[in-house]
């Protein structure tokens, strides 16, 4: 097993015996986990300068990965909805706990069931679609795949943050219109195989009856109190998922031709980071130019290309955060958008 290959299994693993503890006994556990997503991670962001993009494309890397932290994924959600509910937790530990569990799903599962709805693999892209659907967020799995990707840095794609567009705007904008959207493109691809919209092949049945069951399934484990955890879960996730959609479009632009059509997706249509390990911990999320060039690429293979490709001040996460400040926002990214316009 490579270095790189290790990274990224003990990078994107810790959090689970953390989550895992905490869930069960509280304690120590809860605010240990919370660090270990938010301040060591951005620590070593910015603390180490680290180089790992060459080797790691191993098949741990590839295939076991991605399959061990869906399944991961599957068992921390009911345990997060139970804990929540029902560990006799102060005010301030429960909000620390419900935060981590809710970065993990935002973040690293998030990552996970994006690489995996992008894979050929049918086991693969159902496992990305179900963890999608277990946040209440199935309809992602068709509004990236048919929407996000064939019209990003257009005014067709709810998902790309337009240049001077605040946060709040992009959220209450996104969150609808990449479902109507999603259910559009889906409408459309039945209808040239001559299939009614409301055929059950849509998948959209799954992403609403899915997400319905899992509802039941919270009530089963904690109540109502359990669905009000749940549903809050899921919104937290989401909220994270729309939130790198912002960031790594902001501003950016492909130019419309003179027959109305836009210039082919390049490396000039995605903010990346070149920060280690985010970079580690989000299976290569913010080489994210590198992926809307080459969708299929595996995300072992995806490269920063901090020379040609629009890169990131600081790390994700922490743009993340700086979003929700929207005038600190422009005053950094602004200028950098400008820039990139002009070349």
């Amino acid at each position: 097993m490579s270095i790189r290959t290790a990274l990224f299994f003990i990078i994107t693993l810790i959090p689970a015996p953390l989550l895992l503890a905490a869930g069960f006994t509280g304690g120590f556990w809860v605010p240990l986990a919370f660090l270990y997503l938010t301040g060591f991670a951005m620590f070593c962001d910015e603390a180490f300068e680290l180089d790992f993009s060459k080797g790691g494309d191993s098949w741990l890397a590839r295939q076991a990965l991605p399959i061990t932290l869906s399944l991961i994924h599957f068992m921390l959600l009911p345990l997060a909805i139970y804990s929540l509910a029902t560990l006799d937790l102060s005010v301030g530990y429960k909000i620390l706990l419900f935060m981590a569990f809710g970065l993990f799903f935002g973040m690293i599962s998030h990552s996970n069931a994006h690489e995996l709805i992008h894979r050929s693999n049918r086991l693969h892209h159902r496992l990305g679609k179900w963890a999608f659907i277990s946040m209440m967020f199935g309809h992602h799995t068709s509004a990236h795949m048919l929407v996000h990707h064939v019209h990003v840095c257009t005014p067709k794609d709810p998902n790309t943050a337009r240049y001077n567009e605040s946060f709040y705007s992009f959220l209450k904008r996104a969150s609808v219109s990449e479902f109507i959207e999603g259910l559009r493109a889906e409408n459309n691809r039945l209808g040239k195989q001559g299939l009614a919209a409301m055929n059950l092949h849509n998948p959209y049945w799954q992403y609403c009856i899915g997400a319905f069951c899992m509802v039941l399934i919270a009530y089963l484990i904690a109540g109502f109190t359990g669905v009000f955890v749940y549903i809050c879960l899921c919104s937290y996730a989401q909220l994270q998922m729309l939130m790198i959609d912002y960031v790594q479009h902001y501003g950016l632009e492909r130019t419309q031709l003179e027959n109305g059509k836009y210039e082919p997706v390049s490396l000039r249509h995605s903010w990346n980071a070149p920060h280690w390990f985010s970079a580690f911990m989000t299976m290569n999320a913010p080489r994210h130019s590198d992926h809307h060039a080459s969708p299929a690429k595996l995300y072992t293979e995806l490269d920063g290309h901090k020379d040609t490709a629009p890169q990131l001040p600081y790390s994700l996460p922490i743009m993340a955060a700086i979003a929700f400040s929207p005038r600190r926002w422009r005053k950094i990214m602004n200028p950098r958008v400008t820039k990139w316009r002009e070349t």
